[in-house]
């Protein structure tokens, strides 16, 4: 009993200068009871670094600033990039400009590009195309007066052609007309001839066209002459007497083309024929020779219309 006292008060003794000691030198082995809890220090190597943050870093993190410009000459900054034009212009439509300005200060200079659509292809050729067509017109007959014409000598009518146009500068025109008045003799007269006729268009691509005409023709009249002149003069033959000609005629004329189905013409032709009946008296005589004739001729001026097809 006297021993383990005295191993105990031993103990104790013992004890209080260790701790002093201890708490001193901050040697606590790890995990003793007596040691009092510390933070270890900090070691600036095995730290891990710090996240990134919105706050400006600091000045040392900072790039050197450029160095200032010697004496006497002024600081430079590099120019901003230029301003890019784009300007489409498509088919049909106004053009468009589309501007890229990588900033807000007006740049020093600008760049252009035009994007420019590839060219249309070239319109077709247009051919021609064989046209048909029908001429509706006027037309006045004049008869000379020499040689004993009657002084109120003249006819008028109307007539009617289809005309075939195969190429550009020739056409066909197969007509018929129709003509009353007073003939040479001083007769009435109407007369119906038909005529085939050859166009030759000098400028047939231009809208007012110059053409040449001529052809042949053949023709029936019945003339109309008074009782008394027949008995007086003791021929016999009744008064309404048919004749029959076959003739030649030519002339110019003008087509104005109003549009491409339209068209007005106006021309003069003369013709030239001759009797091909059976009659045994002639038709024409002259009083003051008395010579006579079966073969005539006039002009005959004509105006119309055409429609094409």
């Amino acid at each position: 009993m006297r021993r383990c006292l005295t191993h105990a008060l031993v103990a104790v003794a013992m004890t209080a200068p260790m701790s002093a000691l201890a708490q001193e030198n901050n040697n606590c082995p790890p995990g003793a009871w007596f040691c009092e809890e510390v933070e270890p220090p900090r070691d600036p190597a095995a730290e891990p670094p710090p996240a990134a943050s919105d706050e400006a870093p600091p000045a040392e993190a900072l790039p050197p600033p450029a160095p200032p410009p010697p004496p006497g000459r002024r600081a430079t900054r590099p120019p901003p990039p230029p301003v890019v034009v784009y300007q489409t212009s498509p088919p049909g439509q106004p053009p468009q400009v589309i501007v890229v300005t990588p900033g807000s200060a007006p740049p020093p200079r600008v760049v252009v590009r035009r994007v420019v659509p590839p060219a249309p292809p070239p319109p077709p050729k247009r051919r021609w195309r064989r046209q048909w067509g029908v001429n509706f017109r006027m037309e006045g007959l004049m008869m000379g007066r020499e040689h004993g014409g009657a002084e109120e000598a003249g006819m008028g009518g109307v007539g009617i052609s289809l005309r075939y146009r195969p190429v550009p500068a020739f056409a066909l025109d197969l007509g018929a007309d129709f003509l009353a008045g007073t003939d040479y003799n001083g007769y009435q007269r109407s007369e119906t001839p038909i005529s085939l006729s050859g166009m030759l268009f000098v400028n047939p691509r231009s809208r007012t066209q110059f053409y040449f005409m001529g052809g042949l023709n053949i023709s029936h009249a019945d003339v109309e002459r008074p009782w008394s002149e027949v008995g007086a003069s003791g021929e016999e033959f009744v008064p309404n007497t048919e004749y029959d000609y076959f003739g030649a005629h030519g002339g110019i004329g003008l087509e104005f083309r109003l549009s491409r189905r339209i068209a007005l013409n106006i021309d003069a032709l003369g013709f030239v024929r001759s009797r091909t009946d059976d009659g045994a008296v002639p038709e024409f005589r002259d009083p003051d020779t008395g010579r006579t004739t079966d073969t005539s001729g006039g002009g005959l001026f004509r105006g119309g219309l055409s429609v094409y097809w």
